[in-house]
């Protein structure tokens, strides 16, 4: 059944301390890397064993290095910020979920793409793809993005199933289910292999409600593959 109760209570002034307080890290990661570009000097994760070891230390880095490094910060600091929070409300204007969009992925692509040439530039090796035929490697890139993409969309109907099932045995009848991959407000933490989905759905006196839920696997409680649980963010009257 759908717990409107627990998912209409309001948060706590503790819980809004632990938010902020969880916030600190992300934060310091964008000021330090601000720090970085204006200084023109840091800390960057370099290999400790040569360019090739898989072990990182913090290295001391100048100049345009340290400009790169501090970008990948910056980048950084934003995804984890922005990977996090509460489900959109009804009211909430596409232009914000757009641009938090554009801030979360835009800042995880600079991050990675700021390490790659900061670790190239340190240690003077770059990724050489000059011998590699294009058509090659275009189809090597669509290879494994076409795998991941197959494979997290089966996933995701067979959770979508236990959503339906959830809705027509609390006597409710779904209207739409559509699947959110890689949803910013994805609880963290207890759950193992969570997916979101943004549900219309007709309750038993025909009010229509809108809302987010997530469909997951606990480790503490039976892991077998099929035993799913839905839990629901927010639930909506909006007619």
């Amino acid at each position: 059944m759908i717990d409107l109760a627990r998912i209409k209570r309001e948060p706590t002034k503790g819980r809004i301390v632990i938010e902020l307080l969880l916030n600190v890290p992300q934060l310091l990661l964008i000021f330090y890397g601000l720090t970085c570009i204006v200084t023109q000097h840091g800390q960057f994760p370099s290999h400790a064993g040569g360019a090739y070891s898989r072990i990182l230390h913090l290295a001391p880095v100048n100049g345009t290095v340290a400009a790169t490094a501090g970008w990948q910060y910056i980048g950084l600091g934003l995804f984890i910020y922005f990977s996090d929070g509460s489900p959109p409300g009804e009211n909430r204007v596409w232009l914000w979920r757009f641009g938090r969009f554009v801030l979360r992925w835009g800042g995880l692509s600079v991050a990675l793409y700021c390490f790659g040439a900061a670790d190239g530039a340190r240690n003077a090796i770059s990724l050489n793809l000059e011998g590699m035929p294009p058509f090659l490697l275009a189809k090597i890139i669509a290879f494994i993005g076409g795998f991941v993409a197959l494979m997290s969309i089966l996933a995701a109907i067979f959770q979508r199933e236990k959503v339906k099932r959830e809705l027509i045995e609390s006597g409710c009848q779904p209207l739409h289910i559509w699947w959110q991959p890689g949803a910013y407000w994805i609880p963290w933490g207890s759950f193992f292999g969570a997916a979101g989905f943004r549900v219309t759905y007709a309750n038993s006196a025909g009010s229509i409600h809108r809302g987010y839920c997530i469909v997951y696997q606990s480790f503490a409680k039976n892991t077998r593959w099929g035993n799913r649980r839905v839990q629901w963010l927010t639930d909506t009257a909006v007619n």
